[in-house]
């Protein structure tokens, strides 16, 4: 009985089997596909000219503000700060100018030195000084 059962289960099997063996489903000869390639022209523009600066002197005027930057408002006035240089709107542009005492930024520059002025520790980037009063940084 069980040598039955064995001989249809293999018998099923190999059945099935020769179906998956056939040559080509299809009747007449294998085609390959056209491909069709495309060129697209490439338009080449050249780069929009950025100012870079290195060291911004106070007065220097700018038409836009160099670079991502952070506004601050103190006092009624705006302040638009990148790179610890501070700049205000004037006219169609931006002017380098130094900043009053108590304008307050949460970071400071990179390349700020350390001085110790009356026992206590203060930061100063390019002739501006700053005390660190919580969590922000005070022009002084």
């Amino acid at each position: 009985m069980k040598s039955l059962i064995l001989a249809a289960i293999l018998g099923a099997s190999m059945t099935l089997g020769l179906n998956s063996a056939e040559a080509h489903p299809r009747s007449g000869p294998h085609r390959h596909t056209t491909r069709v390639v495309v060129t697209k022209p490439v338009i080449v523009r050249p780069a929009p000219v950025r100012t870079v600066v290195t060291r911004a002197v106070v007065g220097q005027f700018f038409e836009s503000v160099p670079g991502p930057h952070i506004r601050v408002v103190h006092a009624g006035r705006t302040y638009f700060v990148h790179d610890g240089v501070y700049y205000a709107r004037q006219g169609r542009g931006y002017t380098v100018v130094r900043p009053v005492a108590g304008v307050r930024v949460t970071t400071l520059p990179r390349g700020v030195a350390k001085v110790r002025i009356g026992g206590r520790t203060h930061y100063r980037y390019q002739n501006v000084t700053y005390r660190r009063v919580n969590s922000y940084y005070v022009v002084v």
